[in-house]
């Protein structure tokens, strides 16, 4: 067993990568934003004694469980450190990250690169069955633990009422997992009587992207926001006033063009091709947010007709008890 630092759910050898290589502070109080090695963990601890008494007692809470910074709101983070919600915003903008979402995406990647590369027995594909199954399930747990990290309420929200409102949605992705969650993202929006169309061809999502008006929508999935038929769409889109939403890398060309941005970055191992890519489990997360969101506000719209579909149903194949509608 690998000892554990307190509150913090990560290992003496994961710390030690996390700040390895460091590269020493000036004294001078302003946003570190040294590139190379250095770990966003190790400068919240370089900065921490130039900061403001409130800023440091930020500082102190993320460090003294750092786990559980990655999972909290800013509202949770600022109770436990006794300090306003605007101080959290500052003090990620000090160092170095755009907002509170940013800092804990960049914390999450920090402890997934130490896992990474300190543990070498998840990079290692066990033969038994047991174990194997073990692996699977902690990094489909992580990536679920990195998504939730990085989750947008705001963000979230806008794109659940633009959807709500748009006139059709045209679901698109490129790739593995992206097409597939296109597709999936038209299964879970069409029972609440939204007209969803899942595209994977870059042809016709052109065509799509070329009809679009205001009252349209394009929902688009994309690990690296980086296809060009995709950000062409966007752009397509947007000239016609539709508005796009993307469930993206930040700061990639897709993130740059999109009206609403959906935040989702999961490290990944790429030394080993057999084991199956967990981003895939982000865009579902991210996917099922944003479907009971529009849920809750067409309940009122769709409740009726999903009750005649029910109905429907158990006429076809007898009750179904708790079976979810349509799947």
């Amino acid at each position: 067993m690998k000892k554990r630092h307190a509150h913090s759910g990560v290992t003496n050898q994961q710390e030690n990568f996390l700040t390895r290589s460091s590269p020493r502070t000036d004294g001078a109080r302003h946003p570190v934003t040294s590139k190379g090695t250095i770990s966003m963990v190790d400068r919240i601890r370089q900065v921490e004694p130039l900061l403001n008494r409130a800023e440091r007692s930020v500082a102190q809470t993320i460090l003294a469980s750092i786990d559980r910074a990655t999972r909290s709101s800013t509202k949770e983070l600022a109770k436990r450190a006794a300090v306003s919600e605007p101080t959290i915003v500052r003090f990620a903008r000090h160092v170095g990250c755009t907002g509170f979402v940013d800092l804990k995406r960049r914390i999450s990647q920090d402890i997934a690169t130490a896992r990474m590369f300190v543990l070498p027995d998840h990079a290692v594909i066990s033969h038994d069955t047991e174990s194997l199954a073990g692996q699977v399930y902690e990094a489909t747990a992580q990536a679920l633990a990195y998504s939730f990290a990085q989750r947008d309420p705001h963000a979230l929200e806008q794109a659940a009422s633009a959807i709500d409102a748009a006139r059709r949605i045209f679901c698109m992705g490129t790739g593995g997992s992206s097409s597939n969650m296109a597709q999936e993202a038209e299964n879970r929006l069409f029972r609440f009587d939204i007209h969803a169309t899942a595209l994977v061809d870059d042809y016709k999502q052109r065509i799509a992207a070329a009809i679009c008006q205001a009252e349209d929508v394009l929902l688009v999935f994309s690990v690296t926001g980086r296809p060009r038929a995709l950000v062409d769409c966007a752009n397509m889109a947007r000239e016609s006033a539709a508005r796009v939403i993307s469930v993206t890398r930040p700061g990639s060309p897709l993130a740059e063009v999109s009206d609403i941005l959906l935040p989702l970055v999961i490290p990944d191992n790429d030394r080993r091709f057999e084991i199956p890519n967990r981003s895939r489990y982000g865009q579902l997360y991210i996917m099922d947010c944003l479907a009971t969101l529009v849920a809750a506000r067409r309940q009122h719209v769709s409740a009726p007709k999903l009750r005649r579909l029910r109905a429907d149903l158990v006429q076809l194949h007898g009750a179904t008890d708790n079976q979810p509608i349509g799947d």
